[in-house]
């Protein structure tokens, strides 16, 4: 299936840019963040044992590399100068509220809607009358919702800060996410995908775990 427009116009984005932290950001920040939230859904609302154990082993492979991309913000993002830092933090919150207004939004499924012979643009209207704040906070409740994810992958590397928190206000409590974990949605889940192939493959405890990986880095 074709890429949406909104996700795509990122995706080709991370790709031309010669900024490296736009690429570690955007990609094993965002745009992995996003698929981890996705995953964890499917996984916990799925009802076929086999997609969950496939969103199961994803999420797996997917973890090691959101699990990068906080490493790297937790030992650059600190450490350079304060205005790129503000930069990151700006672009962060444009990419964050593209993908928050577009992601589900009609305009990016038209094919979807042509093939049950429905207008797209009546679909629009129908989808923001009924879209509020109210609704989208109401639905950030949810820990494995996608854009909750994306908002606690930014403020626990510090890419949010006092600057932008209260745009993020808008749609979750930031106090209460702030003082969660520093364990993502998908870390428990995946965590269990890695004993899986630990016994699946014989490896006893020799396989990489996301807690090891950090402490590698150190």
């Amino acid at each position: 299936m074709k890429v949406g427009p909104a996700l795509g116009d990122i995706v080709t984005e991370l790709v031309l840019s010669p900024l490296v932290w736009k690429k570690i950001v955007g990609m094993q920040m965002l745009v992995e963040g996003l698929a981890m939230g996705a995953f964890a859904t499917f996984y916990k609302n799925g009802r076929d044992p086999l997609m969950v154990q496939l969103m199961q082993l994803t999420m797996t492979d997917e973890a090691f590399h959101h699990k990068f991309g906080k490493i790297w913000a937790d030992r650059t993002i600190p450490n350079i100068d304060p205005a790129e830092r503000d930069m990151i933090e700006d672009w962060a919150w444009h990419v964050f509220q593209i993908l928050l207004y577009n992601l589900g939004s009609p305009e990016q499924k038209k094919h979807i809607y042509a093939a049950v012979g429905l207008d797209w643009e009546w679909v629009q209207g129908a989808f923001m009358e009924a879209l509020t704040d109210v609704n989208i906070r109401e639905e950030m409740q949810e820990s494995t919702n996608i854009f909750r994810v994306l908002i606690k992958t930014l403020l626990k590397t510090g890419i949010i800060t006092a600057r932008t928190a209260p745009n993020y206000a808008a749609f979750i409590d930031m106090k209460e996410l702030y003082a969660e974990s520093d364990r993502m949605v998908g870390d428990d889940i995946a965590e269990e995908g890695i004993k899986y192939l630990l016994k699946l493959n014989g490896q006893g405890a020799r396989a990489y775990s996301l807690e090891s990986m950090g402490s590698a880095a150190e």
